[in-house]
């Protein structure tokens, strides 16, 4: 089959098809690579095509993207030209797999991009809502005025640790305490359970 790649006329002789699936295989992994290559290395994924910036899409736009059609034309280019050179299938048994086989290609490449937009993805969460709750302390808080600790708290559904100041006392290590409010830089007031 690599031979096909260097000589025209020996491809021409399987029949137009090969010819087809040829160029269909030759551009889909050249481009398939370079787009790849691109996205990876220069970051030119085309505002968030790979899922490396966070892009609001809907299903279809995933499935037809251009990584995916590129997967598709790589996908049917090989193994239409396996199936009509190595396997010795007809014309229509030949498209029928080549057309399969690259929608399968189309598919994984479309769910491994809404894969990696998922893992890209930043969590927004409301530090409100850990007002009232009870929290853990991880590092210990000093006392009021005398710097920072930190607490682990549900905040949004999600445990989380975060700086903390005390509204009295020192506050020890693995002790309980109350998220009392939250200050404009993110950081919780919090005071012992029984204050």
């Amino acid at each position: 089959m690599l031979d096909l790649l260097f000589d025209f006329n020996a491809a021409l002789a399987y029949g137009t098809d090969v010819v087809a699936y040829l160029v269909m295989a030759i551009a889909g992994t050249t481009f398939f690579a370079l787009r790849l290559l691109l996205a990876l290395f220069v970051g030119g994924d085309g505002g968030g095509e790979l899922g490396l910036h966070d892009v609001a899409t809907d299903a279809s736009f995933n499935f037809f993207s251009l990584l995916s059609i590129l997967a598709f034309f790589m996908g049917a280019g090989w193994m239409g030209l396996a199936c009509r050179v190595d396997w010795q299938m007809s014309s229509l048994a030949s498209a029928a797999a080549s057309a399969g086989f690259g929608f399968a290609m189309m598919s994984l490449a479309s769910g491994l991009m809404m894969f990696a937009r998922r893992l890209g993805r930043s969590v927004e969460y409301d530090l409100a809502t850990a007002v009232g709750r009870t929290a853990r302390v991880y590092l210990t808080v000093p006392p009021k005025g005398a710097g920072r600790g930190q607490v682990e708290v549900d905040v949004s559904g999600r445990r989380k640790v975060l700086d903390a100041v005390s509204s009295d006392g020192k506050l020890p290590q693995f002790t309980s305490v109350r998220v009392q409010s939250v200050r404009d830089d993110g950081t919780l007031v919090v005071s012992a359970l029984d204050a």
